[in-house]
């Protein structure tokens, strides 16, 4: 069984030299594109850290894990009693496991069961940055990981998430700034890129620490590294929101002693839930009977196989959405009040929107691959209208959507219930 490396970072979405976002320096990470399987196509979950996070690494849609929101306070979310993270099923399968830097999946790293944790903190106490993380793990690889075989090393980077100059990181704007069409391209916008962009930078660096020591230490042909992102970047119409620029994220993978190898790129339509079942097939391990995701492994041995899926769908619980991706439409509907942002986004001037939006939206991305124009009272697009509105009640009623029979509780309802009750019992 091969050793397993992944690396999350944080409100990334796909902004990487190697997705075509020449403004950012990001060599260490288009390095392990040239050289594994880059997946052009691969959207989250959720447009929001936990829930994504979750779904990867239990290949169990939010609905179904229980994980529908963010897991720290005041939001307490948190998976049902008895799911299995991805380390409990390494771990029962002979791994060393370890959490290097941060993980989004739990309120409690004990919950989740990894053998070890590292990099937590930094020598002042403080949130450890990329560096500290990158360097915990190379420490590791040279000195301890050749007597912990196989190993699973997950690995959480806090960059690039807002406050984007976390780490003391500083903005990097030597080869430009990229705006994003859905933001009006001004100084405002892109100062803040910037201070991204150097975020990203800070990334890099990190990810080189990692790809040195792991060739190094002599285990770089026998480690499945894995680098993703868990949603969209933290900027207006993208975190938070079901368009493409809230769920579309990277996702590389180089194993080179088991194949996936060769700088070759895969554009079938994917789902982090389908991460999970792909992996064990990968390590040969059986794949948990309850896993909704599914298996795209066999694009390792031919990358012109038959796709797995033909739609991708997420859930935002904050605004109570849920969607529906294919690889022409994008349906959305929406069951909690919101306002329409209009676009691009003035973020000089934030708007201060009075549109209500709709119950449902409709895009056509052939036409439309920013998601501006609703066509989902247009004529010409009912019959894709009625045929995905179906195919999005289906999935809710497959992971039994909670949504389906009223409102979604919060934990924090719940926590303000067990006073009532306690009261009427006293």
């Amino acid at each position: 069984m091969p050793n397993i490396i992944i690396i999350t970072t944080h409100d990334t979405g796909r902004h990487f030299g190697c997705y075509g976002v020449d403004t950012v320096h990001t060599p260490a990470i288009d390095a392990i594109a040239d050289d594994g399987f880059k997946f052009t196509n691969y959207f989250t979950t959720s447009p929001v850290c936990s829930p994504s996070r979750g779904a990867m690494l239990t290949g169990r849609y939010p609905q179904s894990n229980g994980l529908v929101g963010l897991t720290h306070s005041p939001w307490d979310w948190c998976f049902n009693e008895g799911e299995r993270h991805l380390s409990h099923i390494l771990r029962d399968a002979g791994y060393y496991t370890a959490l290097f830097g941060l993980q989004h999946e739990a309120s409690n790293t004990e919950d989740l069961g990894f053998e070890a944790t590292f990099a937590q903190r930094d020598e002042n106490g403080r949130r450890a940055n990329a560096l500290v993380v990158a360097h915990a793990l190379a420490d590791f690889l040279r000195a301890d990981a050749g007597s912990r075989t196989p190993f699973y090393a997950q690995v959480g980077f806090f960059e690039t998430h807002r406050p984007h100059d976390f780490g003391d990181v500083g903005p990097d704007d030597r080869k430009g700034v990229d705006v994003p069409p859905y933001l009006i391209d001004d100084e405002t916008s892109r100062r803040e890129l910037a201070l991204q962009q150097g975020a990203i930078r800070r990334v890099d660096e990190a990810v080189q620490i990692i790809t040195d020591a792991l060739r190094e230490s002599g285990l770089e042909d026998d480690t499945l590294l894995v680098f993703t992102v868990d949603h969209g970047i933290e900027f207006p119409r993208a975190k938070w929101f079901c368009y493409d620029a809230g769920i579309g994220v990277a996702l590389l993978m180089r194993w080179p002693g088991g194949g996936v190898r060769g700088g070759q790129s895969c554009d079938h339509l994917l789902s982090n839930v389908d991460f999970l079942p792909t992996l064990m097939d990968l390590i040969g391990h059986p794949i948990p009977d309850n896993v909704e995701g599914l298996s795209f492994a066999s694009v390792f041995k031919d990358p012109d196989a038959e796709p797995t899926r033909d739609a991708a769908f997420s859930i935002f619980q904050g605004s109570d959405s849920r969607s529906v991706r294919t690889d022409r439409y994008k349906f959305i509907r929406n069951f909690s009040p919101r306002r329409l942002i209009d676009v691009p986004v003035d973020m000089t001037d934030p708007p201060r929107p009075r549109i209500k939006q709709p119950v449902a939206q409709l895009y056509d991305l052939e036409k439309d691959p920013d998601e501006f124009e609703d066509v989902a009272h247009k004529p010409e697009y009912r019959d894709v209208y009625n045929a995905l509105s179906q195919r999005l009640w289906q999935w809710m009623e497959d992971v039994n959507d909670p949504s389906l029979k009223s409102p979604i509780p919060t934990p924090y309802y719940w926590e303000a219930m067990a006073d009532y009750h306690q009261r009427k019992e006293n």
